[in-house]
């Protein structure tokens, strides 16, 4: 299938169309047989009318916009993602600015060298107010002209966060909430100006888990949940200036040892074990609570992580003309989980997922 997206992505556009020709063939059948003018079946007419339905539909889906002097700005570019990404964009004729908690770390300058002189390099630590000012004033600068803007803006930046409510020390849910929602609010709002003048489109990569949710990830989904929902929001609000909001939801099983290792998850689960409570790890006893910290390896432990589907779908969702407002990289079991959250009663998740 051409460009990034599942099967099941651009079903949204298809499915639609569909819809539209069964009801134009019913509608187009009966107005015949009544003026008594031809005797054509509906099977007949909605072949006809799906095949220019569907023929029109992709080839809108399939168009794509010309890269030369566009600008796509990035945050969280020290992870995987974020760096293959900007290269990716760069290949492709991006005028590309690559944000990074640490400009000058050594994963900084390697993408400094392996990129073309389009791309920049910026000082870009999401929770840092100067920073973002900084950032915003030094793409203006840049920008070949005033009246120039923002092609994209993909909030990248993310923090992996783990361990059930009880164990989990406060300031851990203020920096990932800090980190996975409040940063998006942040840059978006800097950026916004900028974008509306190209009529660009706002890219924030979420997760799966920002739809269904998962025992030892409560700060991790909150967050998650929290940037669906003000995608939403700002889809509907920039419609009035031809703005895309698009997002993109990585499955967790995809994309788990893009945001955590054996180093991490240690790290993390030594913190919560000295800040609980006695009472607390006397409820719950050591063996549980490494028990379940042991059942997260299955992030670290696994095969290396493809990110060709996310970044196909990221790609997809900069260079489409008309980008779906939603790609979801998933395996078909997150598939399956994202659709019985959605549609079935939350008991029956409960049953199937805890």
């Amino acid at each position: 299938m051409a460009g990034g997206e599942r099967p099941w992505d651009v079903w949204q556009r298809l499915v639609p169309a569909l819809l539209f020709s069964h009801a134009a063939a019913v509608l187009a059948a009966s107005l015949l047989g009544l003026l008594g003018l031809a005797h054509v079946s509906t099977a007949a007419l909605f072949f006809w009318f799906a095949a220019a339905a569907v023929g029109s539909t992709l080839a809108y889906h399939n168009l794509k916009v010309s890269a030369a002097g566009k600008v796509v700005v990035i945050t969280g570019c020290e992870s995987r993602i974020g760096y293959a990404l900007a290269k990716r964009l760069d290949e492709l004729g991006f005028t590309v600015f690559a944000g990074f908690t640490n400009a000058n770390d050594s994963v900084g300058q390697k993408l400094r060298e392996e990129a073309s002189g389009r791309l920049h390099v910026l000082q870009l630590d999401v929770t840092s107010e100067a920073d973002i000012r900084a950032a915003v004033a030094l793409v203006r600068q840049k920008l070949p002209s005033p009246s120039a803007g923002v092609w994209a803006v993909i909030n990248n930046a993310s923090i992996a966060t783990f361990g059930e409510v009880e164990w989990v020390p406060f300031p851990v849910f203020q920096h990932a909430t800090e980190v996975n929602l409040f940063s998006v609010v942040r840059i978006t709002q800097a950026f916004l100006p900028l974008i509306r003048k190209t009529k660009g489109r706002v890219i924030n990569v979420v997760s799966i888990l920002g739809r269904v949710v998962s025992p030892l990830r409560s700060s991790y989904c909150a967050a998650k949940f929290g940037v669906e929902a003000f995608s939403d929001c700002l889809r509907l609000e920039m419609r009035r200036w031809g703005v895309d909001v698009v997002v993109v939801e990585p499955g967790d099983y995809t994309t788990g040892k893009v945001w955590i290792n054996d180093e991490k998850l240690l790290e993390q689960a030594k913190q919560m074990w000295k800040s609980m409570t006695e009472e607390a790890k006397a409820d719950y006893g050591e063996d549980y609570f490494e028990r379940k910290i042991r059942s997260l390896e299955y992030y670290t432990k696994g095969p290396e992580t493809d990110l060709e589907p996310v970044l196909k779908s990221l790609t997809d969702a900069v260079q489409r003309t008309f980008p779906l407002p939603r790609y979801t990289p998933v395996s078909r079991a997150e598939r399956v989980q994202a659709f019985v959250a959605e549609h079935l009663p939350r008991s029956v998740y409960d049953l199937i997922y805890n």
